[in-house]
């Protein structure tokens, strides 16, 4: 746009005030009220995002040069969800349009698609649901054995996500419109609560964008996935397509698709390796669910997790960015990975993974300090998952805001 190229986008709360609003006189599509804002060139180096609205009828010489989303990544790496496995599709939909889905769903997915947004199924469900789809697997759900909530990404800004919500939960039947629909400015996480609010039916977070000091979202699908947890959970369902995509060709060989064994290998292992303190503590303990989770599984190949727990420096817990300060959502953190803490055996078996993951065990179980004031990014989180939280009250929960040039994020990846 202008000669800079465009990064993302933004959220402010409040209207965009820039020159281009004004000689527009606000009247572009609507979405200058959002509170999302255009990221341009530069933009990375400031407090926080500009106020420049996202509104393209305020920007008369913005234009398209980058590829779509699917233009992004190989050919080889998408796939009809059938040709993963026998009936596999069936079953991604039956979690959007059967019996028992949100009523909301299938109306949210297709309103997206009619605004020209990419959309997918990102996380747990993708990466348990093809993980069943090995022949020879066996579904290995959430250890504490409820069902799942929704964890989904797209190209949709993030104020426009949530206007989109509204609407739709507002148009469709009684039941709908009584769902409450949270939002963080934290983590630009917009969660869909039930009734009573003691659960997530959908989480959504744009595509993750890296290198910006305050949260941002994307349209770049690769940039997304190496900001996530483990390979395992960078693949994305698109449910209006069918298709199944691994964006960096690692999540399916991960998961066991194409090998000869009898007993599929499940891997674990990052995208890449991050570089600031606090991410490598959170990866350290998201890491520590699956070894948790899947410790019997037959064929667990941990080898590259453990090279690079290895490697990181034993004083870990005492180089967090944000101090101990940053202690406390670590904490929520690992209480909410491994509900009711680790056995004995099972913490036996973490700290085998090298000095920094046993330090950070020992320093987060030692007694809190009171005195300690929680991080700005953590008051509680609204209800998002990104590292969600409630946030408004941020986040705790969901997946990590890795937009501070922090080089991979989750996603939730749970």
């Amino acid at each position: 746009m202008g000669g800079r190229r465009v990064l993302g986008f933004g959220h402010v709360d409040g209207a965009a005030s820039d020159a281009n609003d004004a000689a527009a006189g606000n009247a572009g599509t609507g979405a200058a009220h959002l509170g999302d804002r255009l990221l341009l060139d530069g933009d990375e180096h400031a407090g926080g995002p500009p106020a420049r609205s996202a509104d393209p009828a305020h920007h008369p010489t913005l234009e398209r040069t980058g590829p779509p989303p699917y233009q992004q990544i190989d050919n080889g790496h998408v796939h009809h969800a059938d040709a993963l496995g026998p009936g596999l599709s069936t079953a991604f939909e039956g979690l959007l349009y059967g019996p028992d889905a949100p009523g909301y769903l299938g109306a949210l997915v297709d309103r997206l698609a009619a605004d020209g947004h990419g959309f997918w199924l990102v996380g747990g469900v993708p990466r348990d649901l093809v993980t069943g789809a090995v022949p020879g697997a066996t579904l290995h759900p959430a250890a504490d054995g409820t069902a799942q909530d929704l964890d989904v990404t797209g190209t949709a800004p993030a104020g426009a996500f949530h206007t989109l919500v509204d609407e739709v939960l507002t148009t469709l039947d009684g039941d709908s419109a009584e769902l409450s629909v949270r939002f963080s400015r934290y983590s630009l996480v917009c969660s869909v609560l039930t009734v009573r609010r003691d659960r997530r039916t959908l989480e959504y977070r744009g595509l993750g964008l890296t290198g910006m000091p305050y949260p941002a979202t994307g349209t770049d699908l690769l940039q997304d996935a190496r900001q996530r947890d483990l390979t395992i959970n960078t693949l994305l369902y698109d449910p209006v397509r069918q298709l199944v995509l691994d964006p960096l060709g690692r999540a399916l060989a991960d998961l066991g698709h194409g090998g000869e064994a009898t007993s599929p290998q499940l891997r674990l292992a990052l995208p890449e390796s991050p570089a600031h303190p606090d991410v490598c503590a959170e990866l350290l303990l998201r890491a520590a669910k699956f070894l948790i989770r899947w410790e019997t599984r037959p064929g667990l190949d941990t080898t590259a997790l453990r090279a690079w727990a290895a490697y990181l420096p034993s004083n870990l817990a005492a180089r967090l960015d944000a101090g101990p300060a940053g202690l406390p959502r670590l904490a929520a953190l690992w209480g909410e990975c491994i509900p009711g803490g680790p056995t004995a055996a099972q913490m036996e078996l973490l700290r085998g993974y090298g000095p920094a993951m046993s330090g950070l065990l020992d320093r987060l179980d030692a007694p809190t300090r009171k005195d300690i004031p929680a991080h700005p990014a953590e008051r509680k989180r609204p209800d998002e998952r990104d590292r969600l939280d409630v946030r408004e009250e941020p986040d705790v929960r969901g997946r990590p805001d890795r937009s501070r040039g922090f080089d991979r994020v989750d996603g939730k990846g749970l």
